[in-house]
C-alpha cells in the first residue's frame, strides 16, 4: 500500500493511496463468496449458484461493496498508520477503480488537532465573597409571601395592575392562524405583557369584551408575535384582586416546616449562602477554564463545531416543541440563529479539546461505580427506574458519552485544585 499524506491546515489532511490489482482482486474474490453463500437465484438453492452465474448476476452491485470495503479499511489503517484521529466521515477527492488495475484514492478529512499542552497548573483565580446581606433575605421573604398570595373574585372590581383576569382569548398575528384559548388567566400588568396590553386591560370588569390590536418588540419572547402586529378578543369572565398574607409567624407554619418567622428567616439565610457559595465556586472553575484557554489556543476543526452548532439548534428546538410551538410555523431565521451560535459552540469545542487533553496528561479517569451512581442520581431526578434509563442510555451511546462528560468534569476539578485562588479585596 502507497500512502501520501498532505496538511491542508492543522486540522484538515488530504490522504492519497494505492493498492495493486492482486489486492483489489484478493477482496474481490471474498465479496463474490459471501454473495454466492447468501443469494437465492432461479433453479439453486440458497448458496448454491455457481460463482460465475452470481458474479455476472450482480456485477454492479459487488463492484460498489468493493469499493466501499477498500476505501473504509485502506482510509482506517492508513490514518492509524500515521497517528491520526479522523473526525467525519472521509470526503472522497479523487477515486480510481478498474478491472486489472491499481485501486487509488484520494480524500480529505479533519483530525484532532495536536498541541503542546502547557499552563494549566498554578492559574491565579479570584473569590469573591459569598456573604448574603439583609436585603436580599428580605427580598427572598417577599418572594415567598407572594407565593402564597390568594386571588378573590369580586364582580364589581375594575382591573388594576397586580390583579388577575379569567378570560377567553382570541389571539391572530399579522399574517399568522388565529389561536382561541377559553379561560386563561392573565395578571394585569405582568412583565412579559407588552405596555399596551396591560393598559387595554386596565379597568375591564366581569363581563367586558375588548377588541384591539398590539404591536410586539422584535425581542418578544415568543416567536410568533416577535416583531408583529396581533389582533386580540377578549371576554372577561372574572376580575381577582391578589390578598397577600402578613409576613409573620403563621405565614411560616402555613409552609408546614417552620414554627416561627425567625426559623423560616434563618433557613431561608441558610439556602441563599448555599447557592451563592455554588455560584462563587462555578465563577471561579470558569475563571481558571477560561485562563487555561487563553493559554492554550487551539485549531478546532469545522466537523465538531458545525455537530455543536447542530445540537445546540436541536435543544432549542425541542425547547420550543415543549412549550407548545410549532417550529415548522416559526418565522425563524436560521442562518441568523446558526451564526449566533457558532461563537459559543466554538468554545465549547476549544474547552473539550483542552480539558481531553489535560485527562491524557494527567491520566484522569472514571471507573463504572462512578458512571453508575451518576446515572443512579439521575433516574432519581428525572423519576424513571434506574435499569431502564441505564439501558436506554447503553443503546444510544449515552453511557460512553456521561464518561467521556464526566472525566471532562473532574479534568476541570484537577486544574480547580491546584489553582492560585485568592479572596477578594
Amino acid at each position: 500500500m502507497k500512502i501520501e499524506m498532505t496538511d491542508v491546515s492543522p486540522v484538515k489532511k488530504t490522504l492519497a493511496v494505492e493498492i495493486d490489482a492482486d489486492e483489489v482482486s484478493k477482496e474481490t474474490e471474498t465479496v463474490v463468496r459471501r454473495y454466492a453463500g447468501q443469494v437465492r437465484l432461479p433453479g439453486f438453492r440458497q448458496g448454491k449458484a455457481p460463482i460465475e452465474i452470481v458474479r455476472k448476476r450482480f456485477a454492479k452491485e459487488i463492484e460498489e461493496d468493493v469499493r466501499e470495503r477498500l476505501i473504509s479499511r485502506l482510509w482506517r489503517e492508513a490514518t492509524s498508520e500515521k497517528g491520526l484521529v479522523p473526525l467525519g466521515d472521509p470526503v472522497l477527492d479523487e477515486l480510481k477503480h478498474e478491472h486489472g488495475m491499481p485501486f487509488q484514492f484520494k480524500t480529505t478529512f479533519e483530525v484532532l488537532p495536536q498541541f503542546d499542552l502547557k499552563d494549566y497548573k498554578g492559574v491565579d483565580a479570584t473569590s469573591p465573597a459569598a456573604e448574603v446581606d439583609d436585603a436580599e433575605v428580605a427580598a427572598a421573604l417577599e418572594s415567598i409571601r407572594q407565593s402564597r398570595a390568594r386571588y378573590v373574585a369580586d364582580e364589581t372590581r375594575p382591573a388594576e395592575t397586580g390583579d388577575v383576569i379569567v378570560a377567553d382569548v382570541d389571539e391572530q398575528p399579522e399574517g399568522g392562524e388565529l389561536k382561541k384559548r377559553e379561560r386563561m388567566v392573565i395578571e394585569v400588568g405582568g412583565p412579559g405583557n407588552p405596555e399596551a396590553f396591560n393598559l387595554k386591560l386596565t379597568g375591564a370588569k366581569a363581563g367586558t369584551a375588548l377588541e384591539f390590536d398590539v404591536d410586539f418588540p422584535a425581542d418578544a419572547g415568543s416567536p410568533d408575535v416577535a416583531g408583529k402586529r396581533v389582533h386580540f378578543g377578549i371576554r372577561v369572565h372574572e376580575v381577582k384582586r391578589k390578598e397577600l398574607p402578613g409576613l409573620d409567624d403563621e405565614l411560616a407554619k402555613d409552609l408546614g416546616e417552620f414554627e416561627s418567622l425567625d426559623a423560616l428567616t434563618t433557613r431561608v439565610r441558610a439556602d441563599l449562602e448555599e447557592r451563592k457559595a455554588a455560584a462563587v465556586r462555578s465563577g471561579v472553575r470558569q475563571e481558571i477554564l477560561d485562563k487555561v484557554l487563553a493559554a492554550n489556543p487551539v485549531p478546532l476543526p469545522e466537523v465538531l463545531v458545525e455537530e455543536e452548532i447542530q445540537h445546540r439548534l436541536e435543544d432549542m428546538v425541542r425547547e420550543m416543541m415543549y412549550h407548545g410551538l410549532d417550529p415548522r410555523k416559526a418565522d425563524l431565521d436560521w442562518k441568523q440563529l446558526r451564526d449566533r451560535n457558532e461563537e459559543p459552540a466554538r468554545k465549547i469545542v476549544h474547552a473539550r479539546l483542552v480539558l481531553d487533553a489535560i485527562a491524557r496528561a494527567e491520566g484522569v479517569a472514571i471507573d463504572r461505580k462512578e458512571v453508575d451512581a451518576r446515572v443512579r442520581r439521575e433516574a432519581e431526578r428525572v423519576g424513571e427506574n434506574y435499569d431502564d434509563l441505564r439501558l436506554r442510555l447503553s443503546k444510544g451511546g449515552g453511557l460512553q458519552a456521561l464518561e467521556t462528560q464526566m472525566v471532562r468534569e473532574k479534568s476541570l476539578d484537577l486544574i480547580t485544585s491546584v489553582a492560585n485562588i485568592h479572596g477578594a479585596e
